[in-house]
């Protein structure tokens, strides 16, 4: 049977959750089959994570119903649901690094023998079982910690799919992956649809939804909008029903480069003995490409200055133009010289979990809004509540939790923080992962007119369409090193991708010996 005539495997009726002076979900009806790839899409705050968390039982629903092959289920606890067949893979990963893939797959279930010890042969005869069937290549007995992040995300599949799961939870799964892995990831979820399997896909990303998707769930301030069949949707269709109007999407800035004689950024890079160098203007916005493990990440807090990078690289910048030069090394503090980094890990490195919004907005200027000791709670808000609104943050109140926050929102608490700070030179890893198309152009906004005071600006973006539209140079890295140098004009995917990957006919030689 196909998708459109099978009984459905999943039904809500009528579902919603309601929080205090907040409704995150409204009587939301929606169907999906068994053998079927069904995405939901929706801007932040559309009600995607709470329609998960009451699916996988994280969170219990206010109202309506949930059916499982037209049987009413309700979930009390995750485990309740992983017994109904339902299983879920979030963006960040809840694997233990120092165990084996194995050991990680049936964590806690682990097959036991004589006074309760683990059946080490079972276990990875049960795993390489496993891996086989869903064809899954990797080691049982390799250690989580070797694997690079696209096969971590193989094993968090494989865990999900050990408890026997019929309906699958895709949390924006390709968020970390390189495109050739996006690929393996597509071949994988194709592979779990023929078998049978309902995978809900979520994802930000709608030319990969239409990629791989077979219907489409529209969301919008927690109610469903729409369902359609994928093919014969386009990108600019799923944006109108997203936010509800036209998209206005991201024009590629004009191919204008600040003059030589404007204030630069010259550095000296080397990084495991590879020497290469970058200059960043002022005024400008820089994208630096590259594939996962180029040693963007590494590179961008080495020139903010955290500790843990610097330890492993060597690095001088020298500041010319304008302001004279001026040269310090890499160990300097990145207050001192204005740099300020907004992380790609928001949950580890970016969002205080504890705090409010207020306080994680303005964490970073704390010193300069209160009177010695004593902070200004009132100040605070009037500062906070400006830059927020600026970047049009969806929140029942500044008080609350961040944790309560969709991510996208999150991310916008954490650009506030870094715009707060009024960097001569802002450092954005990712700053647009996990954002709907509505809120990634909004933050592009910023992020020009920020160029535009002349601010230096650098974008680290593992989608080559959002640097092409965004910067005004992009550099391109492989193997912790500079090797290609384009304006926005010449700025070819093609390009970028063979740079990228050190194929590249010619490359371009910053070396110093």
């Amino acid at each position: 049977m196909t998708a459109d005539t099978a009984s459905p495997l999943l039904e809500v009726r009528g579902l919603g959750r309601h929080y205090p002076g907040v409704v995150a979900l409204d009587d939301l009806d929606l169907s999906a089959n068994a053998g079927e790839v069904h995405a939901l899409v929706g801007a932040n705050g559309a009600g995607k994570s709470t329609l998960m968390n009451l699916l996988s039982g994280t969170e219990q629903p206010s109202a309506g119903e949930m059916l499982i092959d037209g049987v009413p289920v309700r979930f009390a606890n995750p485990a309740m649901a992983q017994r109904q067949g339902i299983a879920a893979v979030h963006q960040e990963f809840s694997l233990v690094p120092q165990l084996s893939i194995a050991r990680n797959v049936f964590l806690g279930r682990e097959p036991q023998r004589g006074f309760h010890t683990v059946d080490r042969d079972r276990l990875m005869e049960q795993t390489r079982a496993l891996l086989t069937r869903f064809g899954l290549d990797l080691d049982p007995e390799a250690e989580v910690a070797s694997l690079s992040v696209a096969d971590q995300q193989i094993v968090e599949i494989a865990r999900a799919l050990s408890l026997d799961a019929r309906i699958l939870i895709l949390d924006e799964p390709t968020a970390v992956l390189a495109l050739a892995e996006q690929d393996a990831l597509f071949g994988i979820v194709r592979r779990l649809r023929n078998d049978g399997i309902l995978v809900l896909y979520v994802s930000h990303h709608l030319n990969e939804v239409l990629a791989i998707a077979d219907r489409l769930t529209i969301l919008r301030d927690g109610r469903k909008i729409a369902t359609r069949k994928a093919d014969g949707m386009t990108v600019d269709q799923i944006a109108e029903l997203m936010i509800g109007r036209s998209a206005e999407r991201t024009k590629p800035v004009d191919d204008v480069r600040p003059d030589e004689a404007t204030e630069a950024v010259v550095v000296d890079y080397s990084a495991g003995g590879i020497k290469s160098r970058i200059t960043l203007r002022a005024g400008e916005i820089t994208g630096l490409a590259g594939l996962v493990g180029a040693g963007r990440t590494t590179f961008a807090k080495a020139l903010a200055g955290h500790g843990s990078a610097t330890a492993s690289v060597e690095m001088s910048v020298e500041l010319t133009g304008a302001a004279g030069a001026e040269h310090r090394s890499a160990a300097r503090r990145p207050s001192m010289d204005g740099i300020v980094y907004l992380t790609e890990d928001r949950k580890h490195d970016g969002v205080f979990a504890s705090l409010d919004i207020i306080s994680n907005a303005t964490a970073s200027v704390l010193p300069s809004l209160g009177i010695g000791p004593f902070r200004r709670r009132r100040r605070e808000r009037a500062v906070s509540s400006a830059m927020l609104e600026r970047l049009q943050l969806v929140a029942s109140s500044l008080d609350t939790s961040i944790v309560k926050l969709s991510g996208g929102n999150q991310q916008k608490v954490l650009i506030a923080r870094a715009l707060l700070s009024e960097p001569r030179i802002l450092v954005c890893d990712e700053p647009t992962r996990g954002v709907d198309i509505g809120a990634k152009a909004e933050i592009h906004t910023v992020l020009r007119d920020l160029a535009k005071t002349g601010v230096t600006v650098l974008v680290i973006s593992s989608e080559i369409e959002e640097l092409q539209a965004l910067a005004h140079r992009i550099v391109v890295m492989h193997e912790r090193r500079f090797v290609d140098e384009m304006s926005a004009s010449e700025a070819d995917e093609t390009r970028i991708l063979v740079a990228a990957s050190g194929g590249a006919e010619k490359v371009k030689d910053h070396d110093h010996e």
